[in-house]
């Protein structure tokens, strides 16, 4: 029976994109809901991914909170899940970590995380956010970078702040629409930083099948 992945997309913006079609090619069906339609419980799926959004994990609006207390019940139940910026970030303040605005500091672009757990999370890996994310002492920091995580696993629960799931044309559209005023300050053109990430993403394939092969073996508790 193929895998059941319940795929939340908190925006538009930010799709599954390069995940998704790695977990089809694993023979997995997707589900998606938006973040206004999390369902109760995520019974019924083998996993959850949760993803990114151009709102805070810290912000008080009933569907964030909401969707905090499904990541909270899911992860403590032993539910496998992964969760991607935003997700990320939600997926921690719903364990006992911490979100927050980074102020006029802002993580855009290729980077490579610092401090990993493991090669496969060094990067470099595409970020693009503004948050900074503490997990609690019960989680396992996988990569850290610029003093905030960047990746982490809590029981069967896998974090990552940036986004290995975003392809060219999400490059693209995050460069030169609300966040061309980051690409600038980042010392970056669009046209730049769009070539940059069309030779990334065609020179690191292995390398981000690998990473979402062990993510998954991290969320399931086995080898995918």
């Amino acid at each position: 029976m193929p895998m059941q992945v319940l795929v939340i997309e908190n925006a538009a913006s930010a799709p599954v994109a390069l995940f998704g079609d790695w977990l089809r090619d694993q023979g997995a069906t997707l589900t998606f809901v938006g973040p206004e339609t999390v369902p109760e419980t995520p019974a019924g799926y083998d996993l959850v991914v949760t993803l990114g959004s151009a709102n805070g994990a810290y912000e008080d609006l009933p569907w964030i909170n909401r969707q905090r207390d499904f990541l909270r019940a899911a992860a403590d139940a032993d539910q496998a899940i992964v969760a991607i910026c935003f997700g990320a970030q939600l997926l921690a303040s719903a364990i006992g970590g911490r979100a927050a605005h980074l102020g006029d500091r802002r993580f855009v672009g290729w980077h490579n995380n610092e401090t990993v757990a493991d090669p496969i999370w060094a990067g470099p890996w595409l970020r693009w956010h503004e948050d900074h994310l503490e997990v609690p002492d019960t989680a396992d920091v996988l990569a850290r970078d610029q003093g905030t995580v960047q990746a982490y696993q809590y029981r069967r629960a896998v974090g990552v702040q940036f986004h290995p799931e975003a392809g060219e044309a999400q490059v693209a559209r995050w460069a030169a629409a609300r966040d061309a005023k980051w690409t600038q300050e980042a010392g970056m053109t669009v046209a730049g930083l769009v070539a940059q990430s069309r030779n990334l993403l065609a020179s690191g394939t292995a390398a981000r099948n690998a990473l979402f092969a062990e993510m998954l073996r991290r969320a399931l508790g086995r080898p995918v």
